[in-house]
């Protein structure tokens, strides 16, 4: 089985060789790359493509901001930023465009590593064989999710949804009409690690709903539901 693949964006030498010498030692292959415009250049003439990208919000050249931007309009390989502790409104932001993780500096190599872990064990349950249950389209109604090819339309309009996205969104169509916990989504779609993480699903909603509502459906149809967990009101059919 091949090692997983590590780019690492950050500007600051000295973290890039730190984090960089402790993943290779944990079985992972690495990459790094000096700032966003690099990294982005590193990433596109890849012929393997990295399985996770590590990545730093204020940079030169091209902030961690704008990478993350650029990355979205064309992949969605899933992306844990690293960002200092009084950076927190922007990472919140960095999650509304889609980042799938966030680690606090300076970090516990330990706790990056399982950060590392639990995002690639997120993605390869994702990539397994599908059930002939995955093969049916799921509807509810303008809404149609095809699991085998995380395909999402309203009506006839194609709705690109990152990996974390559609199976949140999932979630709640196969439960239509059925309150879903913070906890039983959080566990669901990120894992045990993440079941405190409330503010996760409140930024990640946020953008299907903004995805939805860009696909002329109303993004009210998901709604919080007493701060207790989140459901999805049956959408006007066809």
């Amino acid at each position: 089985m091949s090692r997983p693949l590590i780019l690492i964006i950050d500007d600051e030498s000295k973290i890039r060789r730190l984090v960089a010498a402790n993943l290779e030692l944990e079985g992972f292959d690495v990459v790094s790359a000096g700032d966003g415009q690099q990294g982005l250049e590193i990433f596109q003439r890849a012929a393997e493509k990295p399985d996770l990208i590590l990545l730093d919000l204020m940079m030169p050249e091209m902030d961690g901001m704008t990478f993350l931007r650029k990355l979205r309009a064309f992949s969605n390989t899933p992306v844990i930023i690293l960002s200092a502790k009084d950076e927190r409104p922007t990472v919140i932001e960095g999650f509304r465009i889609g980042a799938d993780d966030f680690i606090a500096k300076p970090f516990y190599l330990q706790e990056l590593l399982e950060r590392i872990r639990a995002v690639l064990r997120r993605c390869t349950r994702s990539t397994v064989p599908y059930t002939h249950a995955d093969s049916q389209t799921l509807k509810s109604g303008k809404i149609h999710l095809q699991p085998s090819k995380r395909q999402c339309f309203v009506g006839e309009t194609a709705v690109k949804l990152t990996d974390t996205e559609f199976r949140l969104l999932q979630e709640l169509v196969r439960h239509e009409g059925e309150v879903l916990t913070h906890e039983r989504l959080l566990r669901r779609v990120w894992g045990d690690e993440y079941t405190g993480e409330v503010q996760y699903l409140r930024v990640t909603f946020a953008r299907i709903r903004r995805k939805l509502e860009a696909a002329g459906l109303d993004g009210g149809i998901i709604s919080s539901y007493s701060s207790v967990g989140y459901i999805l009101c049956s959408s006007e059919a066809d």
